[in-house]
């Protein structure tokens, strides 16, 4: 359990800094936020966060792009139901795939770019 909890905070943050990396123009955006919200000479902490909402947008495109968990954990169905044309009866073990809706061109304009 603590490997979990560890290994996929350590994931996302560099899947940030990646995307970071190849965008630096929203690189210069979340510095030049950080600076007038907060200041050059004081670390960030939590309660900053309010005042940051490029870096939340940042934090949000990443888990996006790259959740750290692609299939969501396993649900079981309590009813009977019609899902997109299926049917799926009581007690189905249902796996969402969050990767692909989070990629659906159906949904996003350009799904695969990492858009602040």
């Amino acid at each position: 359990m603590l490997l979990a909890g560890t290994d996929t905070s350590a994931v996302t943050l560099e899947w940030a800094m990646s995307n970071l990396l190849n965008n630096p123009s929203s690189l210069k955006k979340a510095r030049d936020e950080m600076d007038t919200q907060v200041g050059e000479e004081i670390l960030l902490d939590e309660t900053h966060l309010p005042r940051l909402q490029h870096l939340q947008n940042i934090i949000s495109e990443t888990l996006r792009l790259n959740p750290a968990v692609p299939l969501l954990v396993p649900h079981v169905s309590s009813d009977s139901c019609s899902i997109g044309g299926y049917n799926v009866p009581r007690d189905t073990i249902l796996l969402v795939n969050a990767w692909a809706i989070h990629r659906d061109p159906a949904i996003w304009d350009d799904p695969t770019s990492f858009q602040t």
